[in-house]
């Protein structure tokens, strides 16, 4: 190979790189990039054991992730790193196999730089380089199997064989599913010249085949598991869906369909040079593309669950096919001209689609919008309004991992153990409303207040909702609460999670009257009165002392003299020189406007939980709280409710408390044996194992 050709690789590798790279820590993680992160967290020695485990699917993956993390650190942008690198470096490989499969022809050129075009800009290849799972780690390796196994045949030399068959054993651990291109890559090992048995031989290979098959369909279970986020389809459907999301990584009605034409023309163009290529490159890629999907097929036809991912193995056969697309057999006629214009047209449409698909509103990875499931928003407006006493319940129980990671990420607190429950771990039961009362009131027995993080479509697999709701019996309770004596106190709807807030002017349950640790005796206006006010811990030095990056948890009691004829709205100030702007604070009506101040009767005291999120550059020192009503419309300070009372400053401000702020690596964070000694309760909810 011309030295041209090494450079013109190697740019293209780093032109991939740098595609892959953009915007790469934009998106959240979603369900399954928080699981690889906390199969990552496991010991080495569990790591290691699941390299012979027969279930785990590619436990080198975690393993190298593992080690990876242990250098690069676990942000967002270092998880996804790795198959970044591995996306970009499957460009130049894609390239080299496009670039064999004509090894004795001019058209090389045009083949191999098509081939460099259409795997760098493609939608669905772009989408797992950026996601912290094991696909765009298989992509390189397949693509590198068909590149050596295209060179094998060609030269069929013993040390290509060797070399692939070694890759195999690798590919094998990264995910087992490679174990079909090796498979095919035997069969092609059979064909590629006359030996004795071969087809004995290979409907022993097939049968092999059909085995793993059967066992993937064991593993997989039956029509159940398709319901709610994952997709049901016959092999025919499964064809058409392979094709959209190979092409744009849409489902059908995502684009107009006339974006798929271009993909079409150049698949046909390609498959009909495929057809009258050599004898050899047609074997390599009928085989490797081919059995593959007839076995996906036979599963399809027992389970119906289709996974586009799961046929990454193929990927590079089509990348080879629709490049070849662009290298008609050379007749030197007007119908080998007008097959090369329709092919140089047909791949500007290709990238013309592929670059609308990633800039697309609602569904393009670099259109700026959300299209992974906004754990990190969800779990950031969690962590800013959380208190240490509060309940939160994560639906269904395998979001653990998503709330771990953020929760570590966006508070410097302690942030309390989730509550999941067993009953929804293993899909659709005859669990009722009534089992799921009793279960429920078990768990949140003794709270005040209490938090649903849920992924609808996830939810809906364990959980399912009746027809027409969104939700099931998890989802339903905070939607609509069929509990007396508790209120709303905030929905947030992001992309595929929901956080829902209740509360209860009494404790869940037991009924407990809760009352402020510190009474304070303050009117604001005429009618609206101050009772007193609880600061809770979140460090070991008690309340009072808060870390920057965490909160400063804070529950207001109220009552009113009479009822009040507007909705007025609560400030909270924390301030070292209160003449200037405050450092840090919340606004806004009682809890988050589903309790408003005209809906408040004598008598019948409101309490109000508060949080104001400390900045983590905060410098230490002590700051002062202070808490003023408003009238929306007038955000002003003379918009504001006269006070009067201890600690009345004027200009409608009433001093609560004075805070210390330590550093956020400071009081024992992370320190759970000594945390437990807090004044408040930090359990776990779980009558089972996943």
């Amino acid at each position: 190979m011309r030295w041209s050709w090494s450079v013109f690789f190697i740019l293209s590798g780093l032109a991939a790189l740098v595609l892959r790279l953009y915007r790469l820590d934009a998106q959240s993680l979603w369900l399954d990039e928080g699981n690889s992160w906390a199969m990552a967290m496991q010991p080495w020695s569990v790591l290691l054991l699941d390299l012979v485990r027969p279930n785990a699917a590619y436990p080198l993956y975690h393993l190298l992730l593992k080690a990876w993390m242990v250098v690069a650190g676990t942000s967002e942008w270092a998880l996804r790193l790795p198959s970044a690198l591995a996306g970009a470096l499957s460009v130049p490989l894609l390239a080299l196999a496009a670039r064999a499969a004509v090894p004795t022809d001019r058209r090389r050129a045009i083949v191999t730089v098509a081939a460099m075009l259409i795997s760098m800009w493609s939608p669905f290849a772009l989408w797992y380089a950026q996601e912290a799972k094991v696909y765009a780690l298989v992509l390189l390796v397949s693509a590198a199997m068909l590149w050596l196994t295209l060179r094998a045949v060609q030269h069929d030399r013993t040390a290509d064989w060797g070399w692939l068959f070694g890759l195999a054993i690798v590919a094998f651990f990264i995910h087992r599913l490679t174990a079909l291109l090796t498979l095919s890559a035997a069969l092609i090992w059979l064909f590629s010249r006359p030996r004795r048995y071969a087809w004995l031989i290979a409907a022993g290979l097939l049968l092999i085949g059909v085995g793993m098959i059967a066992a993937m369909v064991a593993g997989i279970g039956s029509d159940r598991a398709t319901s709610g986020a994952s997709i049901a389809a016959d092999p025919l459907r499964a064809l058409w869906l392979t094709f959209t999301r190979f092409s744009l990584d849409r489902w059908p009605g995502d684009v107009p369909w006339v974006w798929f034409v271009p993909w079409l023309v150049l698949m046909v163009l390609g498959l009909i040079v495929v057809c009258t290529i050599s004898h050899r490159t047609a074997l390599v890629l009928g085989i490797m593309g081919g059995v593959p999907l007839l076995l996906f097929a036979l599963q399809l036809v027992l389970t119906r669950l289709y996974e586009a991912r799961y046929l990454m193995i193929i990927f590079p056969v089509w990348v080879v096919v629709l490049a070849l697309g662009l290298a008609p057999q050379r007749d030197g006629g007007s119908g080998w001209r007008l097959a090369t214009v329709i092919g140089s047209l047909t791949l500007g449409g290709v990238l013309i689609t592929g670059g609308w698909s990633l800039f697309q509103p609602r569904f393009g990875l670099f259109s700026g919008d959300p299209v992974k499931e906004q754990y990190r928003e969800a779990i950031t407006e969690l962590a800013r309004r959380l208190h240490p006493d509060d309940a939160v319940v994560v639906h269904p129980g395998y979001l653990r991992p998503l709330y771990d990671y953020y929760m570590a990420r966006l508070s410097a607190d302690p942030a309390p153990s989730p509550l999941t429950f067993a009953n929804f771990w293993m899909g659709e039961t005859s669990y009722s409303q009534r089992d799921w009362d009793a279960e429920r009131r078990v768990a949140l027995a003794g709270y005040t207040r209490s938090f649903l993080v849920i992924a609808p479509d996830h939810a809906r697999t364990v959980d399912p909702p009746l027809p027409g709701d969104e939700y099931g019996l998890v989802g339903n309770f905070w939607a609509f609460s069929r509990e007396q004596r508790t209120w709303p106190c905030g929905i947030w709807r992001f992309q595929g999670v929901h956080l829902f807030c209740q509360e209860a002017p009494e404790a869940y349950i037991t009924g407990a009257v809760i009352e402020p640790a510190t009474p304070v005796t303050a009117t604001f206006g005429d009618d609206l009165i101050l009772l007193g006010y609880t600061l809770k811990a979140t460090t070991l030095a008690g309340p009072g002392v808060y870390r920057a990056g965490g909160n400063i948890p804070l529950s207001l009691f109220w009552d009113v003299r009479r009822p009040l004829a507007e909705d007025y709205s609560l400030f909270i100030h924390l301030c070292r020189d209160c003449e200037q702007p405050p450092v840090a604070g919340d606004d806004g009506q009682p809890l988050a406007g589903y309790l408003p101040t005209s809906t408040w009767l004598p008598g019948k005291p409101a309490r109000d939980d508060r949080a104001v999120h400390v900045p983590h550059d905060l410098p230490p020192g002590e700051y002062q709280l202070l808490i003023g009503w408003y009238r929306p419309t007038d955000p002003s300070p003379e918009g504001r409710l006269s006070v009067r009372g201890d600690g009345a400053l004027g200009v409608g401000r009433l001093w609560l408390a004075t805070i210390e702020i330590i550093g956020d690596d400071e009081g024992g964070r992370g320190d759970t044996d000594a945390l437990s000694e807090l004044p408040y309760r930090s359990s776990e909810f779980h009558l089972g194992t996943r």
